[in-house]
């Protein structure tokens, strides 16, 4: 009988959970599914199990609470933490716990650790519980570390000699709007500059900004991407400029900040616009400067890194109702790269779900052969609020649950079905703006997931916080 990874799944929501294990199956996994604390606990006694994934918000007991129980049970056993909460508090708790953890905000990184952690499952052994042989405690430790560093403080991708180790970014569209897009990034890559990404989330903004990293000076550099909205201020000063410590024993702990990380490479500030008022002066200064100072430090130390920024919202707008400071956004605006939303590209969509097929069935072991004409067109249809990232999401969801060699309108997710109609009858009146159809989109949404952010945020493509500031920008959702 083959002996497979057993991974323990704990999250109150029914459909989350068992999409969630319907991909750790395809990844050739054996998803233990309970929806909540003390399910998990009752079906934990009784297995081996090599990997426990819990969600934070339980209405029975939350997650930190399950963590520590089933670690309690089973000492050694590797956890790992799913929150829809960006909170201090929960990364000083995992740290103390040994625990991994991920924001639902960025399942591409969940999921990268989980194909990591499949992939080398030959290599990484968990010892079985009670001590039975296997590696001990610091040795299955120092392996996890190899294998999932915390994607919560860092996305980077390490360039040598021979080039990326990863696959080469592609912009996939042949529309005047995304051509125009490929022309500014071979224009600005070799020109050493700053450059502000603009777009919706969801665009590729960040594959923009590697692909110009990849085409300039410094591709054999590193190349390392921090979410500015995803800090407190001191955490993110700490994370961009590093800190020095002094520990217990009287030494001095020193961690690098991404600045320094990044020598010789290229950085991307993602959600810029997010950044807390005093982090904005801190950040001008490095940029005019080129010279940073460590948390707790007193030296100054110089920098060499190219700086790209991001932003989903206008910072001009910011700017007038003085969020953001004037200075650092002209700083920035040396070059600015708008990423065309998926609307505004739509002929761009064949390209792209043909692209999306071919990646997933790979990666799924499925021999499907195409998308069907109706398939094509409902998504031709469709306005994706969540752009390209929302048309890769229900790509990857038709692929999994479908059996057969074709992808059927039926394979896409509900949201599909009927979307439209509403839009289309609202553009016939001619009177709606843009920000309307999304608003009244939303309230959609929500209705459908009965008022549940954390699905709303997943079904609309965008970021847990992104919908919390377009549900605060409009007071009347609450």
């Amino acid at each position: 009988m083959e002996n497979k990874l057993k991974v323990l799944l704990v999250d109150d929501e029914p459909d989350f959970l068992s999409s969630m294990g319907e991909r750790i199956k395809m990844r050739g996994m054996e998803p233990i599914l309970a929806e909540n604390g003390k399910d998990a606990l009752e079906k934990a006694s009784g297995l081996h199990l090599d990997l426990a994934i819990v969600d934070l918000r339980m209405p029975d007991e939350d997650g930190m609470s399950v963590m520590s129980r089933l670690k309690e049970m089973k000492p050694g056993l590797q956890t790992v933490l799913l929150t829809g909460y960006g909170e201090e508090k929960v990364r000083q708790a995992c740290e103390a716990m040994e625990s991994r953890y991920f924001e639902k905000d960025d399942m591409d990184s969940f999921w990268k650790f989980i194909q990591r952690f499949s992939s080398n499952s030959n290599v990484v052994v968990i010892a079985p519980q009670g001590g039975r042989g296997g590696w001990g405690p610091e040795e299955q430790d120092a392996r996890f570390e190899q294998l999932a560093p915390n994607p919560r403080e860092l996305r980077h991708w390490d360039v040598g000699p021979e080039g990326p180790s990863v696959t080469k970014p592609r912009i996939i569209g042949e529309t005047p709007a995304i051509l125009e897009v490929k022309r500014s990034i071979s224009k600005v890559a070799s020109l050493d500059c700053t450059v502000l990404i603009s777009g919706e989330t969801g665009t590729g903004k960040e594959l923009v900004a590697r692909s110009i990293h990849l085409k300039s000076s410094r591709r054999r550099g590193k190349f390392l991407a921090i979410n500015c909205s995803a800090f407190g201020q001191d955490l993110l000063n700490n994370e961009l400029f590093g800190y020095e410590r002094e520990t217990n024993a009287g030494s001095v702990r020193i961690k690098k900040g991404i600045f320094e990380a990044a020598q010789g490479g290229t950085i991307l500030l993602d959600e810029i616009c997010e950044t807390p008022a005093v982090m904005q002066t801190h950040l001008l200064r490095v940029l005019e400067d080129k010279q940073i100072i460590r948390s707790g430090g007193t030296e100054e130390i110089p920098v060499d890194v190219r700086v790209l920024a991001s932003t989903n919202q206008r910072l001009s707008k910011k700017v007038e109702s003085g969020q953001f400071r004037r200075d650092l956004y002209f700083r920035l605006n040396t070059f600015v790269l708008r990423m065309p939303p998926l609307r505004e590209r739509k002929e761009d969509i064949p390209l792209l779900a043909n692209y999306f097929l071919g990646k997933y069935r790979k990666e799924y072991g499925k021999k499907i052969d195409r998308i069907s004409n109706e398939a094509m067109q409902v998504l031709a249809d469709y306005s994706f609020p969540g752009n390209v990232r929302d048309l890769e999401h229900a790509l990857e969801r038709a692929i999994i649950v479908c059996d057969g060699h074709v992808i059927l309108p039926e394979h896409l997710p509900r949201r599909f079905s009927g979307r439209d109609a509403s839009v289309i009858e609202e553009e016939k009146k001619g009177l709606v703006t843009l920000a309307e159809l999304e608003k009244d989109y939303i309230r959609k949404v929500l209705r459908h997931t009965r008022g549940n952010r954390n699905e709303a945020a997943r079904i609309l493509g965008i970021s847990r916080t992104s919908l919390w500031r377009k549900l605060k920008e409009d007071q009347e959702f609450g």
